[in-house]
C-alpha cells in the first residue's frame, strides 16, 4: 500500500517523538505532567494533519466537480439545472449571487431561479433539470428542421406559381411577381443563410440557438408594434377617421408586412375611402394610389400569404381568405370589374376549406348579386348601342322614360 510523502513524513516524526519521550522517562529527564502535555501536543498536531488532509480532499473533490461542470458546459452549454428565462445554469447563478467561493454557497439550492433577473418574478421560474434542458435542445433542432422544410415547400410552391401563367391571380401584374415574396417576409426573418442544423451538443448549435432566439425576439417585437398600430387604426375607423386609419394600418404593415389582419383591415378602410387617392410607399418610393386599387392589392397579398406561406392551412386562415375574397370582389365591383368579382366568389367557394352552411350561403348570395349587376350592366350596354347613346346620362334618361311608360 502506497502512502503519500506527507503522511509518511508525519508517521516518521511521530515514531521519533515517541522514542524520545520513552528515553526521557527512563532517564528521569521528564515527569508525567510533561509527558501528558507532550501527548496533547502530539494529538493537536495529528488533528491539524487530519484537517489538512480533509481540506485537501475537499479541494480535490471541488476541483473534480468544476472540471466535470466545465466539460458539461463545453458539450451542452450548461451544467446542472437551467433557467429558461435568464439563460443561466444553477452554478453560474450561484457564482453570481454568492461569489466564486463554493464554501459560501448554500447546501440546498431552491427549485426555482434565484438569479438577480428572476428572483422577484411572479410566478417563480422553475429550473429545468439537465434532462429537460437537453430534451428542449433536441426539440429545437427538430423544430428548426421542420420550419426549414415548411419554408422550402413554401418557396417551391411560389417558384412553381411564378413559372406558369396558369396560376396568375386576378388583379396582379405579371411584372410585379418577382418582388412579391420579399413583400411578405423581412430579410432578417429568413434562415437561408444559416448552416444545416448541427447536433445540440455543439458550440455551433448554441451559437445558432442564440441567433434564432434573437431573430424570434426581433420578429415578436415587430408583431407587437404591428398589433399596436392595428388597434389604433381600428379606433380611428370606429370614429370615422378613414384617412388616419389608413395611415395607421400602413405603419403597422411596415412593421409586420405578413400580417393578414392588418392587410384585410386596410383593404376594408380603402373600400370605405371610396377610391380616394392615398399616398403609400412602394419599392422604396412614395406614390399615389386609388384606394380601390390598394384594396385589391392588399387582398391579393393576403391570399398569396395564405397559399404560399401557409398552404391554406392553420388557425385563422379560413377567416382571412373569406375577408380577402369578399373585399377584393367588392373592390372589383366598384371598379366595374364584375366578372372578376364573380370569379372571386367562385374561387372562394372552391378553395376555402370547411365552410359552414351560412358562410357558403353568404358567398353564393354575393355571387348572385354580382351576376345580377353584370346582367344589368350588359342590358344597359345593349340599350346604349341600340339607341346610339354614348354616355351614362343618356342611358339614365332612356331608363327613366321606360319606367314612366311602364307606370302608365
Amino acid at each position: 500500500m502506497k502512502v503519500e510523502d506527507e503522511e509518511f513524513e508525519d508517521f516518521v516524526d511521530r515514531v521519533d517523538e515517541v522514542e524520545k519521550t520513552i528515553k526521557a522517562l527512563l532517564d528521569g529527564k521528564i515527569d508525567v505532567d510533561s509527558m501528558d502535555k507532550k501527548e496533547q501536543e502530539i494529538k493537536r498536531k495529528q488533528q491539524e494533519t487530519e484537517e489538512k488532509k480533509k481540506k485537501k480532499q475537499e479541494e480535490q473533490r471541488k476541483l473534480a466537480k468544476r472540471m466535470e461542470r466545465n466539460q458539461e458546459r463545453k458539450k451542452w452549454g450548461f451544467a446542472g439545472r437551467w433557467c429558461p428565462r435568464c439563460k443561466k445554469d444553477e452554478y453560474k447563478i450561484l457564482e453570481d449571487v454568492y461569489g466564486p467561493d463554493e464554501s459560501a454557497w448554500p447546501a440546498e439550492v431552491p427549485s426555482t431561479c434565484f438569479s438577480t433577473q428572476c428572483k422577484d418574478v411572479e410566478p417563480p421560474v422553475l429550473l429545468l433539470s439537465p434532462e429537460e434542458r437537453r430534451n428542449e435542445l433536441q426539440n429545437k433542432v427538430e423544430e428548426l428542421k421542420q420550419e426549414r422544410v415548411k419554408k422550402a415547400l413554401a418557396r417551391d410552391r411560389w417558384n412553381k406559381w411564378k413559372s406558369t401563367q396558369k396560376y396568375k391571380r386576378a388583379g396582379v401584374e405579371w411584372e410585379e411577381c418577382y418582388e412579391r415574396w420579399d413583400k411578405w417576409l423581412p430579410s432578417d426573418d429568413e434562415e437561408d443563410d444559416l448552416p444545416p442544423a448541427p447536433p445540440p451538443d455543439t458550440p455551433e448549435f448554441r451559437a445558432m440557438e442564440k441567433d434564432i432566439e434573437d431573430r424570434a425576439k426581433a420578429k415578436g417585437e415587430r408583431q407587437r408594434k404591428g398589433e399596436t398600430w392595428k388597434l389604433k387604426g381600428n379606433e380611428a375607423m370606429q370614429e370615422g377617421e378613414l384617412v388616419k386609419a389608413f395611415k395607421l394600418y400602413t405603419k403597422g404593415i411596415q412593421e409586420d408586412k405578413s400580417s393578414r389582419a392588418l392587410l384585410t383591415n386596410r383593404a376594408l378602410c380603402s373600400l370605405k375611402l371610396n377610391n380616394k387617392k392615398m399616398k403609400i410607399e412602394k419599392l422604396g418610393e412614395e406614390i399615389e394610389v386609388e384606394s380601390f386599387t390598394q384594396a385589391i392589392d392588399d387582398c391579393t397579398k393576403v391570399l398569396d400569404i395564405c397559399e404560399f406561406l401557409h398552404d391554406n392551412k392553420g388557425p385563422g386562415i379560413k377567416q382571412s381568405q373569406m375577408k380577402a375574397y369578399m373585399r377584393r370582389a367588392e373592390a372589383f365591383c366598384k371598379t366595374n370589374r364584375l366578372q372578376e368579382a364573380i370569379q372571386d366568389m367562385e374561387k372562394a367557394l372552391e378553395e376555402i376549406k370547411f365552410l359552414s352552411t351560412s358562410e357558403k350561403q353568404e358567398l353564393i348570395s354575393l355571387k348572385e348579386k354580382y351576376q345580377e349587376e353584370m346582367k344589368e350592366k350588359e342590358r344597359l350596354k345593349e340599350m346604349r348601342e341600340a339607341a346610339g347613346l354614348h354616355n351614362n346620362e343618356d342611358v339614365d334618361e332612356q331608363k327613366e322614360k321606360e319606367q314612366e311608360q311602364e307606370q302608365e
